[in-house]
C-alpha cells in the first residue's frame, strides 16, 4: 500500500458492511464543504449511509469502495453539508399548540386597536377553548397597559365571556373578571388558600385583582381551563417538528414532557399519573410519524421529596418502548424570571425596586440536594432553569454534593438560561462536569437586556449578562438552545448573535463574552448531543450514528458574521429520509 493510500485509509470510517444490503438504501454524498463535528476528523470529503445509519465517512474513493457501484450518488454542488442540529431546550409541543391559537398582535396601544383586532379575530376557530377566549404570545410590554386590557375585557361585552392573555414569557399571563370568577380567585380566596400566592397577582392601588398574575398565580388561573386533549398535543408536536425540521433540527430536549399545554407547572407537583406529552410523542414515534429524536425530562418540583424520583423512573420504564423518544431526567424550575414585573429570579442582592427582596429564599437545601443526589445515583439527567446568580449557585450546591455522595457515573447535568452567573459558580461547571445549555439569542443588547432591568437589578450583576465567553474560557460545554416559544427556534440568529453579542440596540458589553464561530457550530451539534444525553447516537458525521444530515445554502465557517442569519436550510435529513426540502 502506497503512502497516499495509507493515508486516505486512515481518514475513512466505516462499519462493516450489512450481509443484504439493499443498493437502493444506500447513499454516496460528496462534492461540497462537509462540517462533520468530529474533531478528528473535521472535514471529510465524502459520506455514506446505508438504511438510517450513516456507515462510512472518509475520502471519496475510500467511502465509495465501501459502498460499492450501485450506490446512489448525491452530489451536493458546492453547497455546506453538517450534521442535523440540535436544540437542548425546546418547548416543541407547546410551541406546536401555540400556533394552533390567536396572538395576541404587538404595540397596540388604543382601544380602537385592540377592537379592530377583535373585529377580525371573533370568527376564528383558534380563538376559543371551552368556553374561554385565549390570547396566545402576548408580549411583556401589556403588564405596562392593564388599564388599556381592563378598559376592553372588562367592558360590557365582555362581562361573562372568560378571557385569558397568555404572555410571551410563559411565565405571566392576564385574566378578565369573568375568568377570575370562573377560576375563584377573588378577594376571600386571596385571603385563604392563595394568601401564599399573593405576591403573583397583580392588584391596583386600592388593592383589588387587576388581572395580572404570575408562575404560581398563573397556574391558579390555568387549572380553571379545559385539559388539552393528546389528539391535540399530537398535532402540536407534528406542526413544532415540521418547523424545527426547517430550521435544521433533527433532535431536541423537550424539558417539561410530563405536563400538557395550559397546565400549571409552577406550583405543579407531577407523580407517574402525569404522562403530559408523553403518549402523544410515543405514538408518533411508534408511527413513524416523529422526524426529530427526542430526551424528554419529567418536571420535578423543587420542594419534592426525592421519593418522587421513583415516578420519574415509572415514567421511563412505562415509555421505554418508543423508538425515538427517551426519558432522559428531571427538569427543576430553580428560579423564575428577571424582568419587571415578575421578578421572581433568584439574585444575590435585593432587586434595587423592592428592597430586601431577592427572590424567593425557602429552599431546603438538605431535601433538595437529597433530590438531585437520587437522581444522580439513578443516572438520571439533572437539568436546572437559572435566570439569577443565586439560583445557579443552588443548582451547583447540589450537584456538588450529588457528586461526593454518589459513585462519579459522569452523568453530565445542566443548567440552562444563565442570564447573571458569578465569577465563583463559572469557575465550578467543569469541575462538577455541568454543561451551559444556553439561550445565546439573548445575548445582544435589547430591551429585555437593558429597559426591563435597568433600575430594578443592581448594576453589577448586569456586568455579563449570559457570559458565554467566560464559560467557555473556563472549559465548560455549551450547548445551543432556544426555548421555543419564549423565543424564535432559528439556531442560525442564534449563532450570529452568539458571536458578536449583537441586538436590536447594539452591542451587549463586553466583547469578551462572544464566543468563536467553531464553538457555536459545537454548541448545535456534539455538545448539545452530550446534553440531552445520545451523543453515542448523533450529534456528528461518524460512522455508526444516525443519518441525520442538513444541506445549507452558505458555508458557516467562512461567510461573513452578518450573513449567518440569513442562512437557509435547503433539505433536512433524519434517519437517511429527507423530512423537509426548500423546493
Amino acid at each position: 500500500m502506497n503512502i497516499k493510500t495509507l493515508f486516505l485509509a486512515s481518514l475513512l470510517v466505516t462499519l462493516p458492511a450489512a450481509a443484504n444490503t439493499q443498493s437502493q438504501s444506500q447513499t454516496l454524498i460528496f462534492g461540497g464543504t462537509i462540517y462533520s463535528g468530529d474533531p478528528a476528523n473535521p472535514h471529510p470529503e465524502a459520506v455514506g449511509i446505508e438504511g438510517k445509519k450513516i456507515v462510512a465517512v472518509g475520502s471519496y474513493q475510500e467511502v465509495s469502495a465501501r459502498l460499492g457501484n450501485h450506490a446512489k450518488r448525491l452530489d451536493l454542488k458546492g453547497k455546506y453539508l453538517m450534521p442535523g442540529l440540535i436544540d437542548s431546550h425546546v418547548h416543541a409541543a407547546f410551541a406546536g399548540f401555540q400556533g394552533m391559537t390567536v396572538n395576541f398582535p404587538d404595540a397596540m396601544s388604543e382601544v380602537e386597536q385592540v377592537q379592530q383586532f377583535l373585529t377580525r379575530s371573533k370568527d376564528d376557530p383558534r380563538l376559543t377553548l371551552g368556553d374561554v377566549e385565549l390570547y396566545s404570545n402576548v408580549s411583556l410590554d401589556y403588564w405596562h397597559q392593564l388599564p388599556l386590557l381592563d378598559q376592553v375585557f372588562n367592558g360590557p361585552q365582555y362581562r361573562q365571556i372568560p378571557v385569558v392573555l397568555a404572555g410571551s414569557d410563559a411565565h405571566t399571563g392576564w385574566a378578565n373578571q369573568a375568568m377570575l370568577r370562573k377560576a375563584d380567585i377573588d378577594a376571600d380566596t386571596l385571603a385563604g388558600r392563595y394568601a401564599p400566592l399573593k405576591g403573583n397577582f397583580g392588584l391596583t392601588p386600592s388593592g383589588k385583582l387587576n388581572g395580572f398574575a404570575s408562575e404560581g398565580g398563573w397556574d391558579a388561573i390555568l387549572k380553571a381551563l379545559p385539559p388539552v386533549s393528546d389528539e391535540t398535543i399530537a398535532s402540536a408536536i407534528m406542526t413544532a417538528a415540521k418547523q424545527l425540521n426547517q430550521v435544521g433540527i433533527t433532535a431536541w430536549m423537550d424539558p417539561i414532557s410530563n405536563i400538557r399545554p395550559l397546565s400549571p407547572i409552577f406550583n405543579a407537583e407531577p407523580d407517574r399519573r402525569d404522562t403530559g406529552l408523553l403518549p402523544a410523542y410515543s405514538m408518533l414515534s411508534r408511527e413513524g410519524k416523529l422526524t426529530g429524536h427526542v430526551s424528554a425530562l419529567a418536571l420535578v418540583g423543587i420542594h419534592a421529596s426525592p421519593a418522587i424520583i421513583d415516578d420519574v423512573l415509572a415514567l421511563q420504564q412505562q415509555f421505554q418502548d418508543a423508538p425515538d423518544v427517551k426519558v432522559v431526567g428531571i427538569k427543576i424550575l430553580q428560579d423564575g424570571v428577571i424582568e419587571y414585573p415578575s421578578q421572581t429570579a433568584k439574585l444575590s442582592e435585593p432587586y434595587l425596586n423592592r428592597p430586601g427582596y431577592s427572590g424567593k429564599d425557602d429552599l431546603d437545601k438538605l431535601r433538595f440536594n437529597e433530590l438531585i443526589r437520587t437522581a444522580d445515583a439513578h443516572q438520571l439527567i439533572a437539568h436546572f432553569h437559572a435566570i439569577g446568580d443565586r439560583a445557579v449557585r443552588e443548582s451547583l450546591d447540589a450537584i456538588a454534593y450529588a457528586r461526593a455522595h454518589n459513585q462519579d457515573h459522569r452523568l453530565l447535568h445542566s443548567i440552562t438560561h444563565l442570564e447573571v452567573v458569578s465569577p465563583a459558580s463559572i469557575a465550578r461547571f467543569k469541575p462538577l462536569n455541568v454543561a451551559a445549555s444556553m439561550q445565546l439569542l439573548w445575548a445582544g443588547k435589547n430591551v429585555a437586556t437593558t429597559l426591563l432591568l435597568e433600575g430594578k437589578v443592581p448594576p453589577a450583576l448586569l456586568a455579563r449578562l449570559y457570559p458565554a465567553g467566560s464559560l467557555l474560557q473556563s472549559g465548560a460545554i455549551i450547548a445551543g438552545a432556544s426555548d421555543w416559544p419564549v423565543s424564535s427556534p432559528n439556531p442560525f440568529l442564534a449563532m450570529y448573535t452568539a458571536i458578536t453579542r449583537q441586538g436590536e440596540l447594539g452591542l451587549l458589553p463586553p466583547a469578551s463574552e462572544q464566543i468563536s464561530r467553531q464553538a457555536i457550530l459545537q454548541a448545535y451539534t456534539l455538545n448539545a448531543a452530550k446534553v440531552i444525553g445520545q451523543e453515542k447516537e448523533i450529534g456528528s458525521i461518524s460512522a455508526g450514528k444516525s443519518a441525520d444530515l442538513i444541506l445549507l445554502d452558505r458555508n458557516l465557517e467562512q461567510v461573513a458574521s452578518e450573513e449567518l442569519k440569513e442562512t437557509k436550510v435547503l433539505w433536512t435529513m433524519f434517519k437517511g429520509k429527507q423530512v423537509y426540502s426548500a423546493h
